[in-house]
């Protein structure tokens, strides 16, 4: 959706009201599971491109949630890749299959995937088009980029506005990448956004559920979801 075809005037009502219809036409809502849970859906026997995969510090390699490690464990093939020098070669020591690249740069791998899965990296790069460009020269031919990152609108981030009269988060961040931003870091990156997901586990009670379920009815589609997953073609 190049919304630039429509209008020079990034408010202009008519490419705004189209590239809305565009976004709401891509959300997809799921219930069932929790946002790891669904992209080991998609990367099983697939060949994958973890990227970022140390997530920021040598005590995230032990944690029973570190998702590099159920990722391989559930891919048919897996290479991670990150800027972490030290921690990559402390993962190939214990025989990881790790390289230390820059996502952002011009470095070709040599290899493609049908899979390239951006876990929470897109809010941290300085260039988050060159980081969709790298990703996309390491695809298959009808390979997905999967790129999932908080949602600043959500529950989460209002609570932690009213506890602190502003919002903390991750120190590491530079960005928040909304959908309509998706759309055009994508589209300046010469990729589609096919869907982009909301995933959330529903509560194990019925009454919870049906609680939940009740006060949706009541506020935006898209508060009670922590992060976006965004999926590039």
């Amino acid at each position: 959706m190049d919304w630039t075809k429509i209008s020079d005037d990034p408010n202009n009502e008519k490419a705004r009201e189209l590239i809305k219809e565009a976004i709401l036409s891509r959300r997809k809502i799921i219930n069932d599971c929790g946002m790891l849970d669904y992209v080991v859906t998609r990367i099983q026997g697939k060949k994958v491109l973890d990227v970022g995969m140390v997530a920021h510090s040598e005590n995230r390699l032990s944690q029973s949630n570190w998702r590099h490690e159920i990722i391989r464990k559930n891919a048919n093939y897996c290479l991670g890749i990150d800027i972490l020098e030290k921690l990559v070669n402390q993962l190939k020591e214990n025989d990881y299959n790790v390289q230390c690249v820059d996502a952002t740069s011009d470095f070709d791998i040599g290899d493609k995937f049908d899979i390239v899965f951006l876990g929470d990296v897109i809010e941290h790069v300085d260039n988050p088009v060159k980081l969709l460009k790298f990703s996309k020269r390491h695809l298959t031919k009808d390979g997905v980029i999967l790129a999932s990152t908080p949602n600043p609108f959500s529950r989460k981030f209002i609570r932690q506005v009213r506890k602190n009269d502003t919002s903390i988060v991750n120190l590491d961040h530079i960005a928040w990448i909304t959908p309509t931003m998706a759309l055009e870091i994508g589209r300046r990156a010469d990729l589609d956004l096919k869907h982009y997901f909301l995933i959330k586990k529903a509560p194990n009670d019925a009454i919870s559920r049906l609680v939940k379920s009740f006060i949706r009815r009541f506020e935006p589609t898209e508060l009670p979801y922590p992060d976006f997953l965004y999926e590039f073609k």
